[in-house]
C-alpha cells in the first residue's frame, strides 16, 4: 500500500464511519506499505496490510472464513510476528471455514479474467472462426476513449485486475481499484509496479461499505458488478461517495434476477433507478460485444450495456 493514501480512507466500522486511518508499518519498501494495520483513531478498529494488500473490512474473520486457503497462505508467509499474531487471533474465531475461493488465485474465475486482461493469442479458436474479430480488452480502453469526458479523482468498483483502472488512469488524476479478491487486488499490484504507474491504488473493499469520506470522486466505474450485489445498496453507496456534477459509468450484461425473483433487470428499469437516485443519463442502450474465455471449449459471450451518466446539482 502506497503510504500516503491512509489520509483518504475511513473506517468502515458501521457504528464509527470516521475519516482519517492511522498507518502502523512493520514491513516497508520505499514509499509502500508491505505489512502492518491501518488503525481507527477512534473506534480502533483495525485493518490488515498483507503482502501490500489493504483489506478494509468490517468483518475481517468472516471474509478470511469464506477463502480459507488463501487465510492459510496469509499466515504462512507473513514476516511479521505482529501481523502473523493478528492473523492467529483472528483464525480463532472461524467457524465452519468454506472453500469457496471461486475470485481467488487459481480458480476457474481468476483464470478467464487473467486471459481476459492479458489478451487472447490471434489463432484462439473462438476469435479465429468470427467475422469480425472482437478484442477481449475493448471494453476496458472505452474507458479511456477520448470523447468520454472524466477527470479529477476516480474509483473503479469490482476491478478485478485492474484493467479499466489503468485505462481509467489515463485520464484521472488518480484511481482507487477496489474488489473483494485478495488475489486479484495482489495480481492488480504486481501490474502496477510493472507498468511504473503512480496514480493507481488497488484495496480490497466491499462496495457497498467503501472506506472513502462522502463525496470524495470525480468519476465513479463499474464493470459487470451489478449481477454480484444488490443494485439499490451499490447505488446508495456510490451516491455517498461521489461529488454532485460527477460522473458515473456502469458496464453490464444484466444476466441476473433480483433479490426477490420478481424478474429480471434490464436497461430500462436501471436507467429508472439511476434516476431516481438523481443521475441524468447521457446515452441511449447499448449492446458491445464482450467475450470471457473460461477454458480451451468455454467461453462467455455477452453484449453489455455501456451507461454514461452525470449526478446532478
Amino acid at each position: 500500500m502506497i503510504k500516503k493514501i491512509d489520509s483518504d480512507l475511513c473506517c468502515v466500522n458501521n457504528s464509527c464511519k470516521k475519516i482519517g486511518l492511522r498507518l502502523e508499518s512493520f514491513l516497508d519498501v520505499k514509499d509502500e506499505c508491505i505489512e502492518g494495520f491501518l488503525s481507527c483513531k477512534v473506534c480502533n478498529s483495525k485493518y490488515p496490510i498483507i503482502q501490500g494488500v489493504p483489506i478494509l473490512l468490517e468483518n475481517f474473520h468472516e471474509y478470511a472464513r469464506q477463502r480459507i486457503m488463501t487465510y492459510g497462505k496469509w499466515i504462512k508467509n507473513s514476516k511479521s510476528s505482529k501481523l502473523k499474531s493478528f492473523l492467529r487471533s483472528e483464525g480463532a474465531k472461524i467457524h465452519s471455514p468454506t472453500y469457496n475461493d471461486r475470485y481467488e488465485e487459481n480458480s476457474i474465475w481468476y483464470k478467464s479474467y487473467l486471459n481476459t486482461h492479458h489478451g487472447y493469442p490471434s489463432d484462439d479458436r473462438l476469435l479465429s472462426l468470427l467475422k469480425k474479430q472482437i478484442k477481449p480488452d475493448h471494453i476496458y480502453k472505452m474507458l479511456s476513449n477520448k470523447n468520454l469526458n472524466l477527470n479529477g479523482v476516480g474509483l473503479d468498483i469490482g476491478c478485478s485486475f485492474g484493467s479499466s483502472t489503468f485505462e481509467l488512469s489515463k485520464k484521472l488524476t488518480y484511481v482507487f481499484g477496489v474488489d473483494l479478491s485478495f488475489s486479484f487486488i495482489l495480481e492488480a499490484r504486481k501490474i502496477m509496479h510493472d507498468k511504473k504507474s503512480r496514480n493507481v491504488e488497488f484495496i480490497v473493499a466491499d462496495a457497498i461499505n467503501l472506506p472513502f469520506k462522502s463525496e470524495f470522486f470525480h468519476s465513479i466505474a463499474a464493470l459487470n458488478v451489478i449481477d454480484r450485489l444488490d443494485f439499490n445498496k451499490l447505488i446508495f453507496s456510490i451516491n455517498c461517495s461521489i461529488k454532485k456534477n460527477g460522473k458515473l459509468i456502469l458496464i453490464d450484461p444484466y444476466h441476473f434476477v433480483d433479490d426477490k425473483g420478481k424478474g429480471k433487470f434490464d436497461s430500462i428499469q436501471i436507467r429508472k433507478i439511476l434516476e431516481k437516485f438523481g443521475y441524468k443519463i447521457n446515452n441511449q442502450e447499448s449492446y458491445i460485444p464482450w467475450i470471457m474465455k473460461i477454458n480451451e471449449r468455454s467461453y462467455l459471450f455477452y453484449f453489455v450495456d455501456f451507461i454514461e451518466a452525470k449526478k446532478n446539482d
